[in-house]
């Protein structure tokens, strides 16, 4: 795959879709380290400072660093999807659009299991939230409805599916 830095319209999608959970954060958020590699798609890696370096000697690369999300083109507009690591890497900043559930719901959650409002301690926000256990640990993300919290992809994942 292709590699290159992030343009100014990338960073922007990024910080759109960051700033729902860690507010004016976002704009905070170093980019130096981040690149696109670009195959079918455009995957967004973080890196550190050493890999980066070292990539200036490669053209095409197979995988680096950790993956945090996908750009991709919605309705003619370019929007980031965030991974699981890529809210992971923000989440001691999440201060908005998160719930904390209790030990039981976060058994249900991590074997991809949906939430009820009983398992439910704190909720702020709605539609896409950071689900978090009671010691603040993010377990996933998933959609509130008002009645319960869909999971949509949970900490599980890797060992279901050896991802």
């Amino acid at each position: 795959m292709k590699h290159r830095k992030l343009e100014e319209s990338e960073i922007s999608a990024i910080k759109a879709a960051i700033s729902r959970y860690i507010g004016k954060k976002a704009e905070e958020l170093d980019f130096n380290n981040f690149l696109v590699l670009r195959g079918k798609s455009k995957n967004v890696v973080h890196v550190s400072s050493q890999v980066m370096k070292s990539l200036k000697n490669h053209k095409d690369i197979y995988s680096a660093g950790i993956h945090i999300g996908d750009l991709e083109e919605i309705s003619g507009k370019e929007k980031f999807l965030p991974s699981l690591e890529g809210i992971t890497l923000v989440s001691k900043d999440i201060e908005k659009n998160y719930a904390v559930i209790n030990e039981k719901g976060e058994g249900l959650f991590l074997y991809s299991r949906d939430v009820f409002d009983s398992s439910i301690i704190e909720l702020k926000g709605d539609g896409k939230v950071a689900v978090f256990n009671e010691n603040k640990e993010l377990l996933g993300i998933g959609k509130y409805n008002g009645k319960l919290i869909k999971n949509i992809m949970d900490r599980g994942w890797y060992l279901r599916y050896g991802g």
